[in-house]
């Protein structure tokens, strides 16, 4: 998954002339996915690919629920190419060298996205998959406080986000490694930081999911 303030950004770039009063459920819609942490809502039910598809949206919620899909498949497709690695590499040493990089993207994201603005309005929690309300304004909470007065985040931040959704200690020490050492090699940290640029082009020429004609972010 992309971190929350690249998501915003994606969605404040996407939002195509979207009336100011329904900017709130739209961006709440964009974080609602990975609520899933604290709801326990499996992933295949916020995550699927049908939620690619233009055709999904019917409000702004779902609207921003439909960028959030999109926007995770661009930046793993994106970073499936950018982060290469050793063959060898199991699938928990990928995933590890993937939220490092999602870590590095993020600070610059919310640099950029002049959050603070945009914090307030994350207060539309609702539930399609019947979770609990709770859970999901606990999860939009959550954010609120993490990036709150956060003009450039630290590492600190994303350290306390992801004990906050109970990931494992163990691998948050691992993405911290990764995150400084991809931080010491220059070419690939200007590769990172420089991501959502190509992530938005992406968007803007039409992308598709890999094997699914007509599944265009553009058109949504």
């Amino acid at each position: 998954m992309a971190l929350p303030a690249t998501h915003i950004r994606f969605a404040l770039s996407v939002a195509n002339g979207l009336p100011a009063e329904q900017m709130g459920a739209y961006l709440s819609g964009t974080l609602y996915p990975d609520s899933r942490w604290l709801t326990g809502v499996h992933r295949r039910k916020t995550h699927a690919r049908r939620f690619l598809d233009p055709a999904f949206p019917s409000d702004a919620f779902t609207l921003g629920w439909h960028v959030h899909c999109v926007c995770d498949r661009i930046q793993r497709t994106l970073f499936d190419r950018l982060l290469g690695g050793p063959a060898q590499l199991d699938a928990d040493a990928r995933w590890i060298r993937a939220s490092a990089a999602k870590v590095i993207q993020d600070m610059q994201d919310a640099a950029a996205a002049e959050l603070d603005e945009r914090l307030p309005l994350l207060v539309h929690a609702q539930t399609p998959n019947s979770e609990s309300k709770d859970r999901v304004t606990a999860y939009l909470d959550l954010v609120r406080r993490a990036y709150r007065g956060q003009t450039r985040p630290a590492w600190p931040v994303y350290a306390r986000l992801w004990g906050d959704v109970g990931l494992d200690r163990l691998k948050i020490t691992a993405i911290e490694k990764q995150v400084l050492q991809f931080l010491a090699d220059r070419p690939m940290a200007t590769r990172i930081k420089t991501a959502f640029g190509r992530m938005a082009a992406a968007w803007e020429s039409g992308w598709q999911a890999p094997g699914d004609e007509g599944t265009s972010g553009g058109n949504a």
